[in-house]
């Protein structure tokens, strides 16, 4: 073989062989959302989701090349003030959405105004079951008043989800947590979240089930569920872009609910929806 000749298409046989190798490597977090930031807002003790939710993102997020930033409260004590302090809260700033888990927490003033504007200026929010009431004051019980300097917002419902919260039904004597028939609606079929689910047939949720009134005319609630027979169906999952804004909603929360994977695909399919541009 001619030595020069070799020496000299030596440097293009390596490049190419490496071209080769490197496109045959599978690919990695190369979603439509890859190095997006996901702000978890967490304030909540009755249905599990400091834990669940970061179980979550690192099974369903993480693959997906989201990045998953956590704001816990610091204690679920009422009787102290950090019930209402949350750590890590400037990172919300650089965030690409909000997700949302609290239930009756006040943050500072300036924090909940910061939450406001996120809200209002149409960024893409994600609320999770308690988050209907998240920042609600009520005169019952110790701690459900905001203290000095911190901030409520008794209608959050309606103005940022776009629906009345009115409590929920009492748990099913001797039946298991999931004992709640959902569906689909019929009508969302085409909804971009309800396109990206792989299981659409009827499922269970928690007997605990959350009622909602007053649904705005700009919601589209793409799942709902009845407690019983006798009983209306109440929405458990809606999008509301009324005013501009981006939020999804979803009801079911607990942890025999964050457990299936009918869940975890709508919120993860739900949190893909929020990222991408409207």
């Amino acid at each position: 073989m001619n030595q020069p000749f070799f020496r000299r298409i030596l440097p293009v046989i390596t490049s190419l062989a490496l071209a080769f190798l490197v496109a045959c490597q599978p690919a990695e977090n190369d979603s439509a959302q890859t190095g997006k930031t996901a702000f978890f807002l967490v304030g909540e003790h009755e249905y599990g989701t400091p834990e669940s939710l970061p179980q979550f993102a690192a099974a369903h997020l993480e693959p997906l090349g989201i990045e998953s930033v956590f704001a816990m409260a610091k204690t679920d004590d009422r009787a102290s003030l950090e019930c209402h302090e949350f750590t890590n809260m400037d990172a919300l700033e650089s965030a690409d959405i909000l997700v949302l888990s609290t239930r009756r927490r006040f943050p500072l003033e300036s924090q909940l105004a910061a939450i406001r504007d996120w809200i209002e200026s149409g960024k893409p929010v994600i609320a999770i079951r308690t988050a209907s009431h998240a920042f609600g004051a009520r005169e019952k019980g110790e701690g459900y008043q905001p203290p000095s300097g911190h901030a409520s917002w008794n209608t959050f419902d309606t103005d940022a989800l776009g629906a009345k919260y009115g409590g929920h039904y009492r748990s099913k004597q001797g039946q298991p947590v999931l004992s709640v028939d959902a569906w689909i609606e019929d009508d969302a079929s085409n909804h971009p979240i309800i396109q990206q689910l792989s299981d659409k047939r009827p499922f269970s949720v928690g007997d605990k089930l959350y009622k909602y009134t007053q649904v705005a005319p700009e919601a589209q609630v793409i799942m709902s569920a009845r407690w019983d027979d006798g009983e209306p169906p109440q929405p458990i999952a809606w999008t509301y872009e009324g005013d501009g804004k981006r939020v999804f909603y979803m009801s079911p929360g607990g942890t025999e609910e964050m457990g299936t994977p009918q869940i975890q695909d709508l919120l993860t399919a739900a949190i893909q929806w929020g990222l991408e541009a409207p």
